[in-house]
């Protein structure tokens, strides 16, 4: 099982204090890293000798990028870093042309932000069980 953080990259610090208690509330050993933009994201992985386990992101996020931009500008990059992570796209509610793009831009999936508190935490212990028992590729870059 992979070891490296989960992140979740949202705007709503309300989120953020919702998916603190039901980390609290799971036996996970990751770290969760919760990041507010796709700028402090990008710039944050950038930084980092390996990349995270999972990357979720809402899809409207503040700020100059979308969680579309952020997806795509992992995608134009040549680092093996950014492009093995699970990337999942979340948000309270999606368009189907949000879910397309989405899916264009070689998500991992788009998961809908459940209502409930029961609800969201057993979203994210699908996507985190199934990243567990998937194989995704060395997510740090070779010595050249």
């Amino acid at each position: 099982m992979s070891t490296e953080p989960i992140w979740i990259i949202d705007h709503d610090l309300e989120d953020h204090d919702i998916m603190r208690d039901i980390w609290g509330e799971l036996d996970i050993p990751n770290e969760l890293v919760l990041l507010t933009s796709a700028e402090a994201a990008f710039d944050r992985l950038k930084e980092i000798q390996k990349a995270p386990f999972i990357i979720i992101c809402e899809v409207n996020l503040r700020g100059k990028r979308n969680g579309f931009d952020l997806r795509r500008q992992l995608l134009e990059t040549n680092s093996k870093k950014f492009k093995s992570v699970p990337f999942i796209f979340w948000s309270s509610h999606a368009t189907e042309e949000q879910i397309t793009e989405a899916f264009n831009l070689s998500a991992h999936g788009f998961f809908i932000k459940e209502g409930s508190f029961n609800d969201l935490k057993d979203t994210f212990l699908t996507i985190v069980g199934y990243w567990q028992k998937s194989r995704t590729p060395a997510k740090i870059e070779e010595a050249v």
